[in-house]
């Protein structure tokens, strides 16, 4: 895959901005996506029932709020990002709803290889392999104007939702529960966006009332996000049940990632939010505003324009 070259005039430029470089490698090499590890508190006693039998859209969405609700932060300092394929990575993630997320990687030969994170104001991403180096952001008002939502499909405010920090927007649209083949509860939502409504499919537990699968379509079908989530095990300070093995997908560039998690700590203050929440500056890295219009997105196979 070729990048663009600083000799390039600014009128011209392309970010050749692949997902799958969030593991560091192109994700077009065919490998399947993991199975889903179903299960919950492994070795453990299986999560208590919080829903009645037959419920009400409106209690499903309450007991899922009510879960999401008792998260403040969330720190996860062990962590494990890997692909099929490719070598794992050690990670941290932290995050407080709605905005603010954070997730660095890195190896013990080369260190810091990947950081992701979002504060109130902008998102950002940097990959140490990128060629050119640059650092990617952009502010959440200038978002919908950018070209990058169109591979991104996933606002920054939507991040907590990969941890399992689900909400249901009380401006959408929403149906069910559609009771599916394997038992399980199944809301649809209808969630305007400036390309058109998109759709999401929220796949839960029908007794424990976990979300374990989220599915975001078009309006037209194209599928353009999946988060699936297992392994949950309640927190005994603030009793949110959560998922310790994450799994994202993001058909349009191909990417399949896993995210394991382990000790995690729940609603405890950071101890230095000044830098956790403010987008670092990496020495030579070029920062670029995906909001600016001489910046061109191309997927995986994109021609160069200009």
């Amino acid at each position: 895959m070729n990048g663009p070259t600083d000799n390039r005039p600014q009128s011209e430029r392309q970010v050749w901005l692949v997902f799958a470089m969030l593991l560091l490698v192109v994700a077009g090499s065919g490998a399947s996506c993991p199975g889903v590890l179903r299960g919950y508190q492994v070795g453990m006693m299986p999560l208590p029932r919080t829903l009645p039998a037959n419920p009400t859209r409106e209690q499903i969405i309450a007991a899922v709020e009510d879960n999401t609700r008792r998260v403040r932060s969330y720190m996860a300092s062990q962590a494990v990002l890997s692909v099929p394929g490719v070598p794992r990575l050690s990670a941290q993630v932290a995050c407080e709803p709605p905005r603010r997320f954070r997730l660095r990687a890195q190896t013990s030969l080369t260190g810091n290889e990947l950081d992701l994170g979002s504060n109130d104001d902008l998102f950002w991403l940097w990959i140490r392999r990128h060629e050119p180096p640059i650092m990617l952001f952009c502010r959440h008002d200038r978002y919908d104007q950018s070209s990058a939502r169109r591979l991104l499909p996933i606002r920054a405010d939507w991040m907590p939702e990969l941890l399992g920090l689900v909400r249901f927007g009380p401006n959408d649209q929403h149906e069910g529960p559609f009771l599916t083949a394997d038992g399980r509860l199944e809301i649809r939502s209808t969630i305007e966006s400036p390309d058109g409504p998109l759709l999401k499919s929220t796949l839960l537990h029908a007794t424990t009332g976990l979300v374990e699968e989220q599915h975001l379509f078009t309006g037209a079908g194209e599928r353009l996000a999946s988060v699936r989530t297992s392994r949950h095990r309640v927190d005994p300070t603030s009793g949110a049940a959560l998922p310790r093995l994450v799994e994202v997908s993001w058909p349009a560039s191909g990417v399949e990632f896993k995210l394991e998690l382990t000790s995690l700590v729940i609603n405890a203050p950071a101890t230095d939010p000044g830098q956790l929440w403010q987008m670092p500056a990496y020495e030579g890295y070029e920062p670029v505003d995906l909001a600016d219009p001489a910046v061109m997105i191309t997927p995986v196979g994109g021609g160069q324009g200009g």
